[in-house]
């Protein structure tokens, strides 16, 4: 990028470059001629701004660069400062007249921003309009991204069912074990909470009408169809689909995926599959032991209210039947793969930045909870139509 001052870097030792005006069409031609070399200084156009300040009506600017022997970048920096004079006058600065390279110098550095003006410092970022049309804007690409990465996850799986896709078999069982037997303690204390939460909340009501029996069946209704699965992927987004955007989003920063690719290895092959795998396949394990142990936390209410071990038992088994522990087991599976997806997308997408790492963690925690809920409501429109 080249920047042009407007004072002088040092005096030029070349004649000013003469400046004519033609009456009848108001062009002004600049005529520069000579050797133009940087040793010689900056020519900072003051012929040109004299003669814009002493003319009226001039419309156009054009160079005859007929007389330059030889040029450097310092020509281009008097073009360019010439091209700045025109703007602030409002002056078309016509440059298909110069030389092909000089013209191509002169547009690079146009283009790139050294003298062109900045048309974002005159919107105003406060404007509703504009606000709304940026999140849109956004909002529109972050979609297509998505929708592109949703594809090259797909193809993946389809080269996996063919027996091409790549990546290793001991990443695999690590993150099975991740996102599995490590994942055990936080899930048995909110299940165990949530467990008991729900037998406080029925015993609330129920407790009135002397059928505090029944909160056995509210708990194992709720646990196995609807709280277990949804607490389970939560505390995984929270927890594992962070950590793979994090994971992936430091590859990202430190250029490994980049790398990845011109060594020929898909990275979604090799750094996504085996996570998407691995908690997809783990999460209806953790879905059912989830269920389990809300079981029992609504036991250690219930039987503070004369429930027995036995009752609970037998009312658990009366309530259940396949459709309850079946409709919570299928979600978990759509879920844990909307997670994993989830978390992997965020990565794949990350900055360069250690800021951008961290906001694709968030933002991955926040699009696996919104997909959470979303799919959730998918399911229990579908199972309510299909009576399941």
């Amino acid at each position: 990028m080249l920047f042009v001052s407007r004072r002088k870097s040092s005096p030029s030792k070349r004649a000013a470059v003469p400046v004519e005006r033609d009456e009848a069409t108001g062009t002004l031609t600049a005529r520069p001629s000579g050797k133009w070399s940087i040793s010689d200084g900056l020519d900072d156009a003051g012929t040109l701004e004299k003669a814009l300040a002493e003319t009226r009506g001039a419309c156009r600017l054009k160079f005859d660069c007929a007389g330059v022997s030889s040029y450097d970048s310092s020509l281009v920096c008097y073009v360019l400062r010439c091209v700045a004079l025109c703007r602030e006058k409002e002056i078309e600065a016509d440059l298909s007249t110069l030389p092909d390279n000089l013209r191509r110098l002169a547009e690079l550095a146009l283009v790139g921003g050294g003298n062109a003006p900045d048309e974002r410092a005159k919107i105003d970022e406060g404007d509703i309009f504009y606000r709304i049309g940026n999140r849109a804007t956004r909002f529109a690409s972050d979609f297509r991204k998505q929708l592109e990465f949703l594809g090259e996850t797909v193809c993946a799986f389809g080269r996996l069912f063919c027996g091409k896709a790549r990546f290793r078999g001991r990443d695999l069982l690590y993150f099975v074990q991740s996102c599995g037997i490590d994942a055990l303690p936080i899930i048995s204390l909110i299940s165990f909470i949530t467990g008991m939460i729900l037998a406080y909340i029925g015993a609330m009501q129920l407790e009135r009408f002397g059928a505090i029996i029944y909160v056995v069946s509210l708990i194992a209704i709720a646990m196995f169809r609807e709280m277990g699965v949804i607490m389970t992927s939560v505390i995984m987004c929270g927890r594992t689909g962070s950590a793979f955007a994090a994971q992936i989003g430091s590859m990202q920063a430190s250029e490994e995926i980049s790398a990845f690719r011109v060594l020929g290895v898909n990275p979604v092959e090799y750094l996504v599959l085996p996570r998407i795998i691995a908690l997809t396949l783990m999460m209806p394990l953790l879905t059912l032991y989830s269920n389990i142990v809300g079981m029992l936390g609504g036991l250690a209410v219930v039987s503070t209210m004369g429930v027995t071990l036995e009752q609970f038992w037998n009312m658990t088994v009366m309530t259940m039947n396949p459709e309850h522990l079946f409709s919570g087991l299928i979600k978990s599976v759509f879920f844990g793969w909307l997670v994993a997806w989830a978390g992997c997308f965020r990565g794949m997408n990350a900055g360069k930045s250690s800021l951008d790492v961290g906001e694709a963690a968030t933002s991955a925690s926040v699009l696996g909870i919104t997909l959470i809920v979303i799919g959730d409501g998918v399911f229990a429109v579908a199972f309510n139509v299909l009576g399941f």
